[in-house]
C-alpha cells in the first residue's frame, strides 16, 4: 500500500485534526492510563493545524490513499537541524507500514531544506514508538522537561549587565542590525543553526514573544514565550544562551524572564531544559524553580547537534 505524501491542502484541516484525535487518543489513554487526567486527549484544534500551515506551508504533510487521509505529520526546519512532530496514523491503517513511509516523506522533506540533522520528541514510557524510532535510525539524546518558577521573589538583585528588548519593538531602522545579532547568536551554539525565520513569524502572532537580552551591543540570550490568553504562566518554547556565559550571567537571564513575565502579568514562568545536563541541577533547583511531571524524551537522526547547555527547546506539539 503506497501512499500519496505531499503537502496538506486548505481544505483537508478538518479532516486532519479528526485523524490527530482518532491516532493520539487511544494511545494517550494507554501511556497515562483511563483514570489519569493526563489520559484525556483534548480535541487537536484546526486552528493549531492552520499555525503550521502559515508558518511552513509545505512542511505540514499528509499521506493520501483512495482520496483518505491516513498519516499527518508537521516538519519544521530551522537552518541545518529540522524536527517533525505529531506523527498520525489512521488507526484503520496502522502496522502496515506506512507511519515508515511518513517518516521517510519528512525526512526528504527537510533534507530538501537543507537539513542535516532530525530531531523528535515521544513520551518516554510510549515504549512503542520508541522502539518504531529506534528501528528507523533515532538514537535517545536527552531528556526534555519543562522546569517554572513562581514571580514573586527575585532570581538575583542588584545591577544588570543586561538590557532587553522585544523583537517586536524593534525600530524599522535596526531590523537588519537585529536580524544578524539572532543569526550570530544562533551560530556562536551551532554553526548554520537559524531561528530567525520562527522569530520573524511569531512576531505576527498576539500570544507569542522574543525577548532579546543585550550586553554591550551585543547578543548574548534569546527567549522564545507563549503567553496563551486565560493561562496564568509564560510557557517558554526557546531559550539561547550564548557560550561563555558566567554562572552570575546566567541568572541574570533568567531574572530577565522572570521580570518579562510579570509585564504580562502572569504569575509564573517556564521553560524546556534537557535533564541530562547539569544545568537543572546548578541554575534552576537552587533558584526555586520546580518542574512539571510531563516529560518528552529527545530522539535524533545526523550529527553536530547543538550543545544541550545552550539550546533549550520544545518543539513537540
Amino acid at each position: 500500500m503506497q501512499l500519496i505524501l505531499r503537502p496538506i491542502r486548505p481544505e483537508e484541516i478538518p479532516e486532519a485534526s479528526h485523524l490527530v484525535d482518532a491516532a493520539y487518543e487511544p494511545q494517550i489513554r494507554e501511556i497515562y492510563g483511563e483514570n489519569s487526567p493526563l489520559g484525556k486527549w483534548r480535541h487537536y484544534e484546526e486552528s493549531k493545524i492552520e499555525s503550521y500551515v502559515e508558518r511552513e506551508p509545505d512542511g505540514v504533510r499528509v499521506g493520501v490513499w483512495r482520496d483518505k487521509l491516513i498519516t499527518f505529520n508537521v516538519c519544521r526546519s530551522y537552518g541545518y537541524l529540522g524536527w517533525f512532530h505529531t506523527l498520525a496514523v489512521h488507526p484503520t491503517f496502522q502496522k502496515r507500514g506506512l507511519g515508515q513511509q511518513a517518516v521517510a516523506d519528512a525526512e526528504s522533506y527537510l533534507a530538501q531544506q537543507g537539513v542535516t540533522a532530525v530531531g523528535l520528541m515521544t513520551w518516554p514510557t510510549a515504549i512503542k514508538n520508541l522502539a518504531f524510532y529506534q528501528h528507523l535510525g533515532y538514537r535517545l539524546n536527552g531528556l526534555s522537561i519543562y522546569a517554572y518558577r513562581h514571580t514573586d521573589t527575585p532570581i538575583i538583585t542588584g545591577r544588570s549587565p543586561f538590557y532587553t528588548q522585544r523583537y517586536t519593538s524593534i525600530p524599522a531602522a535596526e531590523t537588519g542590525r537585529v536580524e544578524s545579532a539572532i543569526r550570530a547568536l544562533c551560530h556562536s551554539i551551532s554553526l548554520s543553526l537559524d531561528y530567525l525565520p520562527l522569530i520573524s513569524w511569531a512576531s505576527t502572532k498576539v500570544y507569542a514573544e522574543t525577548l532579546l537580552i543585550w550586553r554591550n551591543g551585543s547578543l548574548a540570550a534569546l527567549a522564545h514565550s507563549y503567553f496563551f490568553p486565560k493561562m496564568h504562566w509564560a510557557e517558554g518554547k526557546l531559550l539561547l544562551l550564548k557560550p561563555g556565559l558566567s554562572p552570575s550571567d546566567i541568572r541574570w537571564v533568567l531574572e530577565h524572564l522572570r521580570i518579562w513575565t510579570i509585564s504580562h502579568n502572569r504569575e509564573a514562568f517556564g521553560l524546556p531544559v534537557d535533564l541530562t545536563t547539569n544545568f537543572a541541577q546548578t541554575y534552576l533547583l537552587p533558584n526555586n524553580f520546580r518542574f512539571f511531571a510531563e516529560s518528552m524524551v529527545n530522539m535524533v537522526k545526523g550529527d553536530n547537534l547543538p550543545p544541550a547547555q545552550f539550546h533549550f527547546v520544545r518543539f513537540s506539539g
